[in-house]
């Protein structure tokens, strides 16, 4: 019974918080006493938002701007790091957030570089322009190891 109970309160009290904590960032400050809450997930509009010119220069945004530290080998660590950001009404990038990491020091290069990118085209609903949720992995190290 004292199990049961233990169990009860791990995930009912501390699980939730572990998980909230892990993108606290979807909840911003507006400067106006409000706060702004992005709702995660369910997020299906008729045309998604799309990097300008398509996914290869995506890739190639990539290559080129993911700096990693000048002490670091490319095939030291192999793997993806999971994030998700909402790309407003006009393009811009906002709430970037780590999903799933790898390591401290390439998370924070992932969310550096999302911050660099250029304007998207956005999501439209109805030929109207909206916010919509993107959830990308960035592969780091090389294809031969990963698979």
């Amino acid at each position: 019974m004292k199990l049961l109970i233990k169990l009860f309160f791990v995930c009912t009290i501390i699980l939730p918080i572990v998980v909230k904590a892990q993108c606290d960032s979807l909840h911003h400050y507006l400067g106006n006493g409000k706060t702004d809450v992005i709702e995660i997930g369910g997020n299906v509009v008729e045309e998604p938002p799309q990097f300008p010119r398509g996914e290869e220069a995506r890739v190639t945004f990539f290559k080129e701007n993911i700096k990693l530290p000048d002490s670091w080998r490319p095939d030291w660590i192999t793997g993806k790091v999971f994030i998700t950001f909402l790309v407003d009404e006009e393009g811009n990038i906002k709430y970037p957030c780590i999903l799933r990491g790898l390591n401290p020091i390439l998370d924070s290069i992932t969310i550096s570089t999302i911050r660099k990118m250029p304007k998207w085209v956005p999501a439209k609903e109805r030929g109207v322009p909206v916010r919509a949720q993107i959830n990308l992995p960035i592969k780091f190290g090389s294809d031969k190891k990963m698979k």
